[in-house]
């Protein structure tokens, strides 16, 4: 897996082909790496020397809105359990300065209690929520190495979706705003471009923006592609949120994070499949692909074996002209090739 990683101090600044800043974060930035901002316009990095980066603009990216209903407990509308939502902090050390008086607190880090907002929140809508606090200190490239295994654990839960919620590190006019009269941060969302679920975790990005544009314009920043794969390569239905920057309050955050929280049951609604759930293959840190329907692994197997089996009998079927003498020729094969099988084991026992 490769090492997703932040900037030591500072932060990235990328423009476009006249100048004008397009995109500044505090994750590393490199070429091909791609940004869809606020209005929906698609650049692409083309150069990265030191901590400036330029782009192109390439297009406008197709996100149609979604129009919500009203936020309201789901178990009204289900029945059976009500679903299952994982959170989990890959960067467990990440502070508000405002609020803190720092920008980390190893294992302290107060985005932690930013998630346990959006847990309660989402727990008030009628979800399930697992917050796992698992620290996976220290602040460093192998952190998510560390926090796959706490991924690994929420995905045997089957989550209807997974979120690993970090904040920024930019300058602050970057992500402060408001809503409702009140301090709020802007929402980034991060997609990883080493993942070969890429296309559907990039469908699921835009359905949440378009949800958020539709009842909250402005709190999703936009959608950074990056380097990487963020675990995602484990399951389609996760995503980083970036909850603002260093520079904003925690206050501000935990704001933020409810009325995002509030958008959660329109673009799931809006989402295909109902179940982000995998599981553990040998070794323990990889997972299989998505038991979704219509997908997966186990899908993808039952379609082989019922293919090999009617390609089978078509060509028994072909070979002798007819079903019965096809028949014939199966369980003579069966007895034969089975039977010598039985007989070796039987005079291994002996």
């Amino acid at each position: 897996m490769d090492n997703e990683s932040e900037l030591l101090s500072g932060y990235m600044t990328v423009v476009d082909e006249q100048g004008t800043i397009v995109f500044q974060t505090g994750l590393t930035v490199r070429p091909g790496d791609e940004f869809v901002n606020e209005a929906n316009q698609l650049y692409e990095i083309t150069t990265v020397e030191g901590t400036l980066a330029k782009s192109r603009y390439v297009r406008d990216e197709s996100i149609n809105a979604i129009s919500p209903p009203e936020a309201r407990p789901v178990q009204a509308e289900e029945s059976g359990p009500p679903p299952k939502i994982g959170i989990y902090h890959t960067h467990t050390d990440e502070c508000y300065i405002p609020t803190d008086g720092k920008a980390t607190i190893k294992g302290k880090g107060s985005i932690i209690k930013v998630g346990d907002t959006f847990a309660q929140r989402l727990t008030e809508l009628g979800y399930d929520v697992d917050h796992r606090t698992t620290l996976h200190d220290p602040h460093d490239a192998n952190a998510y190495q560390r926090s796959r295994r706490t991924f690994a654990k929420l995905l045997t839960e089957r989550p209807v979706a997974l979120f690993d919620v970090h904040r920024d590190s930019a300058p602050l006019k970057a992500y402060k705003t408001s809503f409702n009269g009140k301090d709020a941060t802007k929402i980034l969302l991060v997609v990883g471009r080493q993942n070969q679920n890429r296309a559907t975790t990039m469908n699921f990005a835009k359905s949440i923006k378009s949800a958020a544009d539709n009842k909250y314009k402005g709190l999703i920043r936009g959608i950074f592609i990056a380097h990487g794969n963020y675990n995602q390569d484990l399951n389609p239905r996760a995503m980083l949120l970036e909850v603002g920057t260093q520079y904003n309050s925690r206050e501000a955050a935990d704001h933020s994070i409810t009325l995002f929280a509030d958008i959660v049951p329109t673009f799931l609604a809006n989402t295909s499949g109902n179940v982000a759930q995998a599981g553990p293959v040998a070794g323990g840190n990889s997972i299989a692909s998505s038991n979704m329907p219509n997908g997966g692994t186990g899908w993808d197997m039952l379609y082989i074996i019922g293919a090999v089996i009617v390609g089978g009998a078509a060509f028994l079927f072909l070979s002798t002209g007819s079903f019965s003498e096809a028949k014939h020729k199966l369980s003579n094969f069966t007895k034969r090739e089975f039977g010598d099988v039985f007989r070796f084991r039987k005079k291994r026992k002996n």
